[in-house]
C-alpha cells in the first residue's frame, strides 16, 4: 500500500483531507505528512472491519447477523472506492473486492442458510431418518428469519428455503388456507328435517358437534482478505 503522493496536487490534498476528517474546508488545514498518516488510519480501520466480517458470514449460523456482516462490509468498501482516485491500493483495489464479493453472494447466502438448518437440527437432535415431522417450536424461529431476508435470494434460493419449510409446516411458504365454499341453501324440507333431528339429539342429551373437527393438511469456502 503506498502512501499518497505529497506531489499530488493542491486540490486533491483537500479533497482528501475533507473525506477523511469529514470536513467541508476550503484550503489544505494539515501537513502533508498528517495527511498521509491519518489517510493509512482510516483505511487499515475500515480493512480491518472488512476483514472481521468476510470471516463471519463465512461462520455465522444466523441470516440476520449474515445480512448485517454483509451490509457492513458493502459500506466500508464503499468508503474505500471514494478513496482509489487519491490513494494506490494493492491488489485487489477495493472496486475489484467489491466485485468478487458480489459474484460470490450466492453462494455464500447458501453455505449460511445450509449451516442454520445443520445448527438448528443438531440443537434439536432431530434425526432426519426418523420419519418424524420436524416441530415448529424449535424450527420456527430460524425459519422465520431466512423468510425474513427473502428479498435477497434468487429464485433457486428462495426454494432452498421453502423446502426446509415445508418440511415443518407441511405446505410452501406462499401457501394459503382455501376459503371454505358456500353452504349450499337448504329447501323448507330440508331444513324442517335438520331442526327436527337437532331437537331430537338435544332431548336425548347428545352434542352435535362431537367428532367435528378442523381440517388440517397431511403431513419435508473460498477466503476473501482484503490486501493489506
Amino acid at each position: 500500500m503506498a502512501l499518497f503522493s505529497g506531489n499530488a496536487n493542491k486540490l486533491k490534498q483537500i479533497e482528501l483531507q475533507n473525506i477523511i476528517f469529514g470536513t467541508d474546508e476550503k484550503k489544505l488545514m494539515v501537513s502533508n505528512e498528517f495527511l498521509d498518516e491519518m489517510t493509512k488510519v482510516y483505511i487499515s480501520k475500515r480493512m480491518k472491519s472488512i476483514n472481521t466480517a468476510t470471516t463471519n458470514i463465512s461462520t455465522t449460523k444466523s441470516p440476520r447477523a449474515f445480512f448485517g456482516y454483509f451490509d457492513s462490509i458493502q459500506s466500508n468498501l464503499e468508503e474505500l472506492i471514494t478513496l482509489e482516485k487519491y490513494y494506490q491500493f494493492k491488489k485487489p483495489v477495493p472496486s475489484e473486492f467489491k466485485k468478487n464479493l458480489e459474484a460470490k453472494k450466492d453462494k455464500y447466502i447458501l453455505a449460511m442458510l445450509n449451516r442454520a438448518w445443520k445448527h438448528t437440527n443438531n440443537k434439536a437432535n432431530y434425526d432426519p431418518t426418523s420419519g418424524l415431522p420436524r416441530s415448529p417450536e424449535q424450527f420456527g424461529p430460524i425459519l422465520e428469519e431466512m423468510v425474513e431476508f427473502r428479498d435477497q435470494y434468487t429464485e433457486a434460493i428462495f426454494g432452498h428455503v421453502d423446502r426446509f419449510y415445508t418440511s415443518v409446516y407441511e405446505h410452501s411458504i406462499d401457501y394459503v388456507e382455501p376459503e371454505p365454499e358456500p353452504e349450499e341453501e337448504l329447501s323448507e324440507e330440508e331444513a324442517a328435517a335438520l331442526a327436527e333431528g337437532a331437537e331430537g339429539a338435544e332431548t336425548a342429551g347428545i352434542d352435535i358437534d362431537d367428532g367435528i373437527q378442523e381440517f388440517m393438511p397431511e403431513d419435508f469456502d473460498d477466503d476473501l482478505i482484503l490486501n493489506e
